[in-house]
């Protein structure tokens, strides 16, 4: 169902979706969202459920049609309201990726000013917008990148490709006897118990398990990845394909697993999943330059592509800084790595639905 708000031309009428929408929009906008040569899995309209459901958010999905009533252009965005971190809106939460899809510059400049008008009505401070590309004359931060792999047709010529010390590892981590796993809802409960785990000791609260179910359960192309030692979890990944690349925009080993060198082996019998499953790329997600982790995978060969966050926000305002790095979080960051894990999975959803 759409709300009759609505803001218009005379060639582009933009309408938002306040209500669950009806097949026939989910069919029309995931069809331009496929066709269009920019669109990431996030820009489909599968994540409006699943967002709300898992987090209790509104999501509001604003599209541009043209006379015809075709659409020409989207925006997702997804309203927090938060009494710890006020309200604000993002397009989208969660992921590394949104924005606006369209081909046409007027249709995207209408789209953000609807954006920013409803972003004022509902008494949002600001408007996150995750995108690839710069935009001008926007406040933007601009300290992440995305890792990205381009694939060889198998996992031979992968092999032959990583650089020596990668191979070195996971030669040493295959001698631990550690058993590699792929599928669903069947590994959800040894993947969240890593997942969780790690995200305790790393100070972040975790989400609701629900959410990874509900992610799961879409018609996405989702595949759940666990590694054993001795028939205990020990690393975990949940990936996402779509048009070709495989993202893995969740993974965790457990600290305990690192003399095994389990991460490694992850990865290496993730990257041959994604040969043997002939996906074309893949994304390793997002890091900060020159961090652990954008070192991690720049062994493999990955190849940094910026990442351009962009924010709507009233003139002379500082820019948001709801991340680790922020001094005012670091005490509370250390703290919550001390908690009991079922203090920290009781308390950590209730934290991460008002995190961006």
């Amino acid at each position: 169902m759409t709300s009759p708000a609505t803001t218009s031309t005379e060639h582009t009428k933009v309408q938002y979706l306040t209500k669950e929408v009806t097949n026939s929009d989910l069919t029309a906008w995931n069809e331009y969202v496929k066709k269009h040569k920019a669109s990431c899995a996030y820009h489909l309209l599968d994540f409006k459920p699943i967002v709300e459901q898992s987090f209790g958010h509104k999501a509001l999905y604003l599209a541009a049609y043209d006379h015809q009533q075709h659409i020409v252009g989207i925006l997702p965005l997804v309203h927090t309201k938060s009494r710890i971190f006020g309200s604000y809106m993002t397009s989208i939460p969660y992921f590394n990726y949104g924005g606006p899809l369209t081909d046409n510059p007027s249709v995207e400049s209408q789209l953000i000013q609807h954006a920013d008008r409803l972003s004022k009505t509902l008494g949002a401070s600001h408007i996150e917008i995750r995108e690839t590309n710069p935009r001008q004359n926007t406040p933007s931060k601009t300290d992440k990148m995305s890792m990205f792999l381009a694939l060889p047709d198998s996992s031979d010529t992968l092999w032959s490709d990583i650089g020596t010390k990668a191979r070195a590892q996971i030669k040493k981590g295959l001698k631990n006897n550690l058993v590699f796993k792929t599928g669903k809802h069947e590994l959800l409960k040894d993947f969240y118990r890593v997942f969780s785990i790690n995200m305790r000791d790393l100070g972040t609260p975790v989400y609701s398990i629900s959410f990874f179910e509900h992610i799961l359960s879409s018609k996405l192309d989702t595949t759940l990845a666990v590694q054993y030692h001795e028939g205990a979890p020990v690393s975990c990944a949940f990936l996402i394909g779509y048009k070709g690349c495989l993202e893995i925009p969740w993974a965790s080993t457990l600290r305990s697993a690192n003399k095994l060198d389990s991460n490694m082996v992850l990865y290496w019998n993730i990257l041959k999943f994604a040969c043997n499953n002939k996906y074309l790329h893949f994304d390793f997600g997002r890091s900060s330059k020159d961090a652990p982790t954008f070192k991690f995978k720049k062994q493999w060969g990955a190849r940094p592509s910026q990442l351009h966050w962009h924010y709507l926000l009233p003139e002379g305002e500082a820019l948001p800084n709801l991340n680790p790095n922020n001094p005012k979080l670091k005490l509370i960051i250390w703290c919550w790595t001390k908690l009991p894990l079922f203090i920290a999975n009781a308390l950590g959803p209730f934290l991460a639905r008002s995190l961006p």
